[in-house]
């Protein structure tokens, strides 16, 4: 049998063990330690302060770029959309200095801001039972409108593929409604059953020739969000002469509805830095360039593209009212 004496034996060795590693680390290896460290410490300090001073001259640079085209607006904007109709459509999570700062944009332009309509959370979320009553609706809606719905049935975004040309049809001047009792019958039933809100103008009545989508701000919302904005962005082109999407610089990154846009099968225009001055003035320059037969393309600080040459106002505006007749304006009576 061990004696107890062996275990003190072997446990005072360790702990000496222990001192003598720490005697030794404290004297002979403390120096190069120390003096490694500090290098680093200095490096990482360097480092610091050149990544402060670019961003405090980069910050400098934004302000004097917004200074210059809140001072220019009036000149760049004036007469780009004289004459025009546009309407203005939110998502949930909307920007709200988007939509403040494009409105202010679109009037500074000579355009009519028709309305302001958001949708809902109820219209964005893509369960089994939401699908079928947004679909069941929009069918019903279609009906009482006289309009034939084209949408994707295998779609995962199908009720509100078809519930967003509904909601187009009423919105924009392409479609075949003759009547604004019929377009006030579809907002209303969307409205009651809580995938929409009117929140200013009357779109029904006063129809519109062009459309913004405002996208989400903050981070990316889900995938599914996504994919039905960008369905709700192709309706809106289809029944109008043209469409942007406009959203935040804090929505920007992987995931985002205007990267989803950007990368979708026939895209309507983007632009990523809406919430800024030089944005707003892109948005409105888009739609100038839509009109003039430009292909839609994505502007703002992701792609590093603005409108080039900046578009002019046209010679005459494009008239606001006529026979009604798919892809040209309509009066609702």
């Amino acid at each position: 049998m061990i004696d107890f004496r062996y275990h003190l034996v072997s446990i005072i060795a360790v702990f000496l063990a222990l001192a003598v590693g720490l005697v030794v680390g404290s004297t002979a290896l403390s120096g190069k330690a120390v003096e490694a460290l500090t290098a680093a410490q200095r490096a990482a300090i360097a480092r610091n302060a050149a990544l402060t001073k670019d961003k405090s001259a980069l910050l400098q640079q934004v302000a004097g770029d917004q200074a210059f085209a809140q001072a220019s607006a009036t000149r760049l904007l004036a007469g780009l959309l004289t004459g025009e109709r546009v309407v203005v459509i939110q998502a949930p999570g909307a920007d709200g200095a988007v939509t403040s700062g494009v409105t202010t944009a679109l009037r500074q332009a000579g355009a009519t801001v028709t309305g302001q309509v958001s949708l809902t959370t109820a219209f964005t979320t893509t369960s089994g039972q939401t699908e079928a009553n947004l679909t069941t609706l929009a069918q019903h809606l279609a009906t009482q409108a006289s309009l034939a719905l084209n949408t994707q049935a295998d779609s995962d975004v199908s009720g509100q593929q078809a519930a967003a040309q509904v909601l187009a049809a009423s919105l924009l001047s392409g479609a075949t409604i003759t009547s604004s009792s019929v377009s006030q019958a579809i907002l209303t039933g969307l409205s009651q059953n809580g995938f929409i809100s009117v929140d200013s103008g009357t779109p029904a009545s006063d129809p519109a020739d062009l459309a913004i989508l405002v996208t989400p701000g903050g981070p990316p919302p889900p995938t599914a969000t996504a994919q039905v904005l960008v369905a709700v962005a192709r309706e809106l082109k289809s029944a109008g002469s043209g469409t942007v999407m406009a959203g935040a610089v804090s929505s920007i990154g992987a995931g985002s509805v205007i990267s989803a846009e950007n990368s979708a099968p026939n895209p309507v225009s983007t632009v990523d830095n809406a919430d800024t001055e030089i944005g707003q003035i892109m948005v409105v320059q888009a739609l100038r360039l839509l009109l003039d037969g430009k292909p839609p393309s994505a502007f703002g600080a992701v792609s590093g593209v603005a409108p080039s040459p900046a578009p002019t106002p046209a010679a005459t505006p494009r008239p606001t009212t006529g026979p009604t007749t798919a892809g040209t304006a309509k009066v609702h009576a």
